[in-house]
């Protein structure tokens, strides 16, 4: 059993410390931990922190470390030597040790690495900033974005400062296997060098600069409080907070970095106990919105008050305030040229599409995961046109493309400025929502979870989705008729193959099944349009 070999492997070559902690498995854990390798989902290796084959360790992460070296040697050559990478970690378990791990496994193979000034925890957004404004082949991160605290990650972007696609992390995956001691890789300090802090005010003053329509220098009649989750978007918040002139209050209790998350039932902004103590601060300073951004501050969440009530925006929703405000803005501007287009992942609600519809931008979509989206941006700006736009229903958007992945910190700076726009009016986000739906007709979206657990929860999700691959165009669920079926592993328009199915019945109900990339979690997405809230609801109820 492969399990075994790998189980051996560890009890022969690890340290004594390690040699202890494996011999204390009882048979389950060490078929779970020992089963398989890590693999790359859709941003990255994720999984959780603990010692084994399949787990998050310095181990791995010396062994990941080489095979991304060893592949940019082998697609930049000299060039890797000369301009070299790029390590960002944010507050996670482990992240100081597996940072320096991961530098000092790439310097030995003399490609220099940088690190942030004094390798300080930094958000996402900055190092698929910095990658490309230093000019460097490539970027690692290391982050389990929004998960639980007991996991932890490797991003790797290449030198555009985009997640890498499986074309170069199929490649990265083949150095991983060649046959090493994982134990005994070397390491050294000789090309480990630091960013300036500089690199920090330049993304701040891009930001600052490219997002807003209006001027800065107008207080905005708004109270926002914010929360970080405990993560890493704290000072960039802060200095956008403050430079638009904005009346706010951070979350004492879930601001300071810590990697068990202690003050927060959930780090992820898509999940509404993430705002519970937000609330509370929102009721004693009488806020108008409450801001999250998840740990590594790709993601970003919002609630508003609404007839004295926190109202939660889902990540469906939000988008369309923003797709709607940036085009009616560029559109009194006059700034809407031919060729202008958005972008979505397949699985995000198309109502964005009515919206660019009504402002003659084409949609484009891709797979689920930034990457795909930045790579569907790329093909369409070769040709010479601008992205307004590109989204997912995960709470990550980015507005203006210097940026190359999920940027909070661009979606802070705009969502500010229609708050405080639409506060003027007397009117919340959830008025604008409802004039925006009243416009293109209501959409009722949601999405459901289920959990795997052991080392079978693949197989288990499988056998799920290989069910439903055994209904036609035609049949019935309940009263409503499959009218087609998009099977994304048989492969779907040009998009990369990926193991997951879309069900599209009559009157446009999509409802999409899709194993998660970065955990072991089935993802039900529902998305139905109607001419009327309570009909929609009763029609997804069913």
């Amino acid at each position: 059993m492969e399990w075994k070999k790998n189980y051996k492997y560890w009890l022969e070559n690890s340290p004594k410390k390690i040699k202890n902690i494996i011999e204390s498995y009882n048979e389950k854990e060490k078929k779970l931990y020992f089963s398989n390798n890590l693999t790359f989902g859709t941003a990255g290796l994720r999984e959780v922190i603990g010692y084994g084959s399949s787990l998050i360790n310095e181990f791995n992460i010396a062994k990941y470390s080489l095979a991304f070296a060893k592949f940019l040697l082998s697609k930049y050559g000299n060039s890797a030597k000369e301009y070299g990478v790029v390590i960002a970690h944010d507050n996670r378990r482990g992240n100081i040790l597996y940072s320096e791990t991961a530098a000092q496994v790439i310097s030995a193979l003399g490609i220099p690495v940088f690190l942030f000034d004094k390798n300080n925890l930094q958000p996402t957004p900055l190092l698929s900033y910095a990658i490309v404004k230093g000019n460097y082949v490539g970027g690692l991160n290391i982050t389990a974005s929004h998960n639980p605290p007991e996991y932890n990650g490797f991003k790797i972007y290449n030198h555009t400062g985009t997640q890498m696609l499986p074309k170069d992390t199929n490649s990265i995956l083949k150095f991983s296997n060649e046959d090493i001691n994982i134990f005994k890789i070397k390491k050294n300090n000789k090309n480990i060098y630091f960013l300036s802090k500089s690199i920090e005010s330049q993304y701040l003053r891009t930001v600052l600069q490219l997002i807003p329509f209006k001027s800065l220098e107008k207080p905005k009649n708004i109270k926002v409080i914010f929360t970080s989750q405990h993560g890493t978007a704290v000072p960039f918040a802060k200095e956008i907070l403050t430079k638009m002139k904005v009346e706010y209050y951070f979350v004492k209790e879930q601001m300071k970095p810590d990697p068990e998350f202690s003050n927060t039932e959930s780090p992820n902004p898509q999940d509404p106990r993430s705002f519970i103590l937000a609330r509370k601060y929102g009721d004693k300073y009488d806020a108008d919105v409450l801001f999250c951004t998840d740990p590594d501050a790709d993601r970003f969440g919002i609630e508003v008050k609404h007839k004295g009530k926190w109202i939660h925006i889902n990540g469906n929703q939000l988008p369309l305030i923003q797709l709607d405000y940036k085009l009616s803005e560029l559109k009194k501007l006059n700034y809407l040229n031919p060729g202008d287009f958005i972008v979505r992942s397949v699985v995000t609600s198309t109502a964005g599409d009515r919206i660019a519809a009504n402002y003659n931008v084409q949609v484009y979509e891709n797979l689920t995961g930034f990457k795909w989206l930045i790579f569907e941006s790329f093909k369409h700006e070769m040709q010479g046109n601008e992205c307004i736009f590109a989204w997912e229903e995960s709470y990550g958007s980015t507005i203006r493309s210097f940026t190359r992945d999920k940027d909070s910190f661009q979606a802070l700076v705009q969502v500010i400025e229609i708050v405080d726009m639409y506060k003027k009016e007397n009117k919340t986000l959830v008025d604008v929502l409802q004039r925006i739906y009243e416009e293109i007709g209501f959409f009722e979206t949601s999405q459901i979870q289920s959990k795997f657990i052991g080392v079978n929860a693949m197989q288990k999700m499988n056998e799920i989705i290989n069910k439903v691959r055994t209904y036609n165009v035609g049949d019935k669920i309940k009263e409503f008729e499959i009218i087609e079926i998009r099977d994304f592993a048989k492969g779907y328009k040009n998009l990369y193959k990926d193991n997951f199915i879309m069900l599209i019945f009559d009157d446009d109900v999509k409802v999409t099944l899709r194993p998660s990339g970065t955990e072991s979690t089935l993802r039900k997405y529902f998305d139905v349009p109607g001419t009327n809230k309570e009909l929609t609801r009763i029609k997804i109820r069913r």
